[in-house]
């Protein structure tokens, strides 16, 4: 009998010793799973994103009802800056020099010239300085704002830009836009960090960005509106199914006008510009 209480005594010491072993094994475990898992919070990845240029579509104020004969020679001339500022002459000339750049490799027109010799822009003295040329249409332009933040501050850009046939000396192309680049930004996440990483020349950026845009008005009137690209089209179903297109609300009827009465249709008068 004392036997068998001594054989149960080893047995259950026996087994409180396996269990201990199995717990301290088990709390390594856990300790290395731990340590594995830990996170650092002072130790973030860093995601670079290009800086783009905030902008609104160019706003036309003038522009031509029909297209323009083929063959069509420009003129482009330094821009006058209108804000005050010490020797505001090389900025105006850059500035015009950079849209002509931008304008030649998306081929606006099949022949454009810079006039780099000329003052800044003056609507007569353009007109005249074309006829001299032999140009068919001139174009000059205005810096209506211009503050340069570098890659510490703000950039914007405002620009006016206008286009004038020149056998008749008609206004026929005058639209404005204007153009930010924010500073460099860091937006701080949990796991991770996102970091603006800006361009060398933040202000020749945004106007080579508004020179794009603008160019886009004069290239779908000198050769009509591109063919859309396959992402483009995806993007406007994509629109379409998740923010559908409203009924538009009908103009109010004029007093005296049937109800089933609609608008005549006025077709463009022929001619060049």
């Amino acid at each position: 009998m004392g036997n068998i209480k001594v054989n149960m005594l080893y047995r259950m010491v026996g087994a409180a010793l396996a269990g201990l072993v199995v717990l301290c094994g088990a709390c390594e475990t856990m300790r290395g799973i731990d340590e594995q898992v830990r996170i650092d919070p002072s130790d973030k990845n860093i995601l670079y994103r290009d800086q783009w240029v905030r902008r609104n579509p160019p706003e036309v104020h003038v522009q031509p009802r029909s297209a323009p004969p083929e063959g069509l020679r420009a003129l482009f001339v330094p821009f006058r800056v209108t804000q005050p500022m010490d020797n505001p002459v090389p900025l105006g000339f850059g500035t015009a020099r950079t849209v002509w750049q931008t304008w030649l490799t998306m081929r606006v027109f099949p022949n454009l010239e810079f006039s780099g010799d000329d003052v800044p822009y003056r609507r007569d003295r353009a007109v005249d300085m074309g006829r001299r040329r032999g140009a068919d249409l001139v174009i000059g332009g205005f810096v209506t704002y211009v503050y340069a933040g570098g890659t510490a501050g703000d950039t914007r850009v405002s620009l006016q830009i206008e286009a004038h046939d020149v056998p008749s000396g008609q206004l026929v192309w005058s639209m404005a836009q204007s153009g930010l680049m924010p500073a460099a930004q860091t937006t701080d996440f949990f796991l991770f960090a996102t970091k603006s990483r800006m361009p060398a020349d933040p202000l020749h950026a945004v106007v080579q960005v508004l020179a794009s845009d603008m160019g886009r008005e004069i290239q779908n009137w000198m050769y009509g509106p591109s063919p859309r690209t396959r992402m483009q089209e995806f993007d406007r179903e994509a629109r379409d199914v998740l923010l559908p297109p409203r009924d538009p609300v009908p103009p109010p009827r004029d007093a005296g006008q049937a109800p089933d009465a609609g608008t005549p249709y006025t077709p463009a008068p022929a001619g060049a510009f």
